[in-house]
């Protein structure tokens, strides 16, 4: 008796395992969802306040405004190339929290996030050749992105029409003649990428764009106009984008066809492998969150801890050779370091491939 009542306890135990793992992104969803689902549906009637992008206070950077995507490592400190270009940059997702489908301008913890990681790290890249724009949005939260009814959809559709308005701002606030780059990260390359097919594709402004950095996101080759994907290292007026993994990592991102992937080491969009002197150097940090008794300021050059390598549109580091860059994300995916990984060859590469632009009107 008392056998088979094991074996019925095992057997019950085994289907419980086998349910589990077979249910468990539904499982890990319902987790999630319960800590950072909004409480009720999507309201534009409850959306936060509209930026306005004539006052300073809706930029996290602009030209003339102290912020932190001036820093530079000291291996680029001294550089002081003319800014003779802008770029409009739209910062990835920093709210997480559950108050509201949209993030509030004055959210302190998301507004940390992309003062002292996002444009530290990721539109810093620009700093040398560039003056950089950078509009405060009412991004959508996190879990817009997991969100199986529509309310995602419709979040992030009011954060993209908060990007569009700041566009039109940027390119109100600047000289028309200046050429311009198009950059972003996660969400914001979501937006940029719609930006591009809706604003920029098909209208003289192409013919302006130096080039789009469209990082950190899937970016399917259908998914950007008429606009050709980079496949040399000064080509302009092309998209760049890729999706960092480690190793055979899958990303945070749903499978898709014909991604585009570029690899940074190379500038080109193949698959061959791209070996770790290759890398002009990488600058690590802890994560996106603070950290007790880190220096936010520091910015350190590590030269050649990063192979990379395009594998079914997904940019692999298949070895990394440092302990600075410590995030990860569901599937290993480097997400945090999409641009950190590279920074220093994509600060050379915007320098050339601008140099390259301006020399087609000489």
């Amino acid at each position: 008796m008392l056998k088979k009542i094991l074996i019925s306890v095992s057997v019950l135990v085994v289907l419980i395992v086998v349910i589990g793992y077979t249910m468990r992104e539904a499982i890990f969803l319902a987790l999630v969802s319960s800590q950072i689902s909004p409480p009720h549906d999507f309201d534009p009637a409850l959306a936060p306040t509209a930026p306005d992008y004539s006052q300073q206070e809706s930029w996290a950077a602009l030209p003339d405004m102290a912020n932190p995507s001036t820093d530079r490592p000291d291996d680029v400190a001294s550089q002081n190339n003319p800014s003779n270009v802008d770029v409009f940059f739209v910062h990835p997702t920093s709210y997480v929290k559950k108050d509201n489908w949209n993030q509030p301008l004055s959210d302190t913890d998301a507004n940390w996030v992309v003062d002292n990681r996002i444009l530290r790290h990721q539109a810093s890249v620009f700093n040398t050749c560039c003056e950089i724009y950078a509009p405060r949005y009412r991004q959508a939260t996190i879990f817009s992105f997991i969100d199986q009814a529509d309310n995602g959809n419709q979040a992030l559709d009011l954060a993209y029409q908060d990007v569009v308005l700041a566009f039109d701002s940027f390119l109100a606030r600047r000289d028309n003649e200046r050429p311009f780059i198009l950059a972003g990260h996660s969400q914001g390359t979501k937006h940029a990428s719609r930006l591009l097919r809706e604003k920029i594709a098909d209208t003289p402004l192409l013919e302006k764009m130096v080039a789009a950095f469209l990082v950190g996101f899937s970016i399917e080759t259908d998914q950007t106009g008429d606009v050709p994907r980079c496949s040399q290292p000064t080509q302009s007026g092309c998209v760049n984008a890729w999706n960092s993994v480690e190793g055979d990592g899958t990303g945070i991102f749903p499978e898709a066809d014909e991604l585009i992937c570029t690899n940074p080491l190379t500038w080109l969009e193949n698959d061959d492998y791209a070996g770790h002197d290759l890398n002009e150097g990488s600058i690590g940090y802890p994560g996106w969150g603070p950290v007790e008794g880190e220096d936010i300021t520091q910015m350190i050059v590590e030269p050649g801890v990063a192979d990379a390598q395009c594998i079914d549109g997904l940019l692999s580091v298949r070895e990394l050779r440092t302990d600075s860059l410590p995030s990860r994300m569901q599937g290993n995916s480097m997400h945090v370091y999409d641009y950190s990984l590279f920074h220093m060859n994509i600060r050379k590469n915007v320098s050339a491939r601008i140099t390259a632009y301006l020399n087609q009107f000489k």
